[in-house]
């Protein structure tokens, strides 16, 4: 079983998926330090942001692909967000060219057996990114969250008839709690006994 969580930057991907997978499973937790391109890019969007998609689907794609023996996993990241963000970054051939590679990698690992899609205002996400003080992020402006929000939107409206999908709202639920109480989660998570 594979859980991908997607959310806007500073939803609480990273702190929902350690609320979960200590109820059972594996976590997969991006690394974003290891994308090379990442400081380029928040210093130059259209200019890196090509390398710097293509990485983050690629590091997401192999942390799945080896942790899918590990049962169930839970991954802070889905590839539903990454091509949320080459809708938001790509445009022409080079969003083309990220479509097919998404599209190639998905046959192979498949979509999640859950998607976690938590939502929550720009408004507060620029807050909450302000607030963690990372130097590479200091340049993310309330436009390119709403671009994001709006991105993600769209993509899991696409893919809602394919795969199981839990939508929270993470502006009202404080996953900094002990696993919060969340009705339709439970009822999902109990359809896994692993978890």
């Amino acid at each position: 079983m594979i859980i991908e969580i997607c959310g806007g930057i500073a939803s609480g991907k990273t702190t929902l998926c350690k609320s979960i997978s200590a109820l059972g499973g594996s976590a997969a937790y991006e690394n974003f330090q290891k994308n090379p391109f990442l400081d380029f890019f928040y210093k130059d969007q259209k200019r890196f942001s090509f390398e710097t998609e293509v990485t983050f689907l690629l590091q997401h794609y192999h942390s799945i692909k080896i942790a899918s023996k590990a049962c169930p996993i839970i991954c802070d990241f889905s590839l539903v967000q990454d091509l949320a963000y080459a809708d938001a970054n790509l445009i022409g051939a080079r969003h083309k060219i990220f479509c097919s590679i998404e599209k190639e990698l998905r046959a192979e690992i498949g979509l999640p057996d859950l998607l976690i899609y938590l939502t929550c205002p720009s408004s507060v996400l620029l807050e909450r990114i302000r607030s963690r003080n990372r130097d590479a992020e200091k340049g993310i402006t309330i436009g390119y969250l709403n671009a994001l929000n709006s991105a993600l939107e769209h993509r899991v409206r696409k893919i809602k008839k394919l795969s199981n999908i839990v939508v929270i709202d993470s502006y009202s639920i404080d996953f900094r709690d002990m696993m919060p109480q969340i009705p339709e989660l439970e009822k999902i998570l109990q359809m896994y006994p692993k978890v």
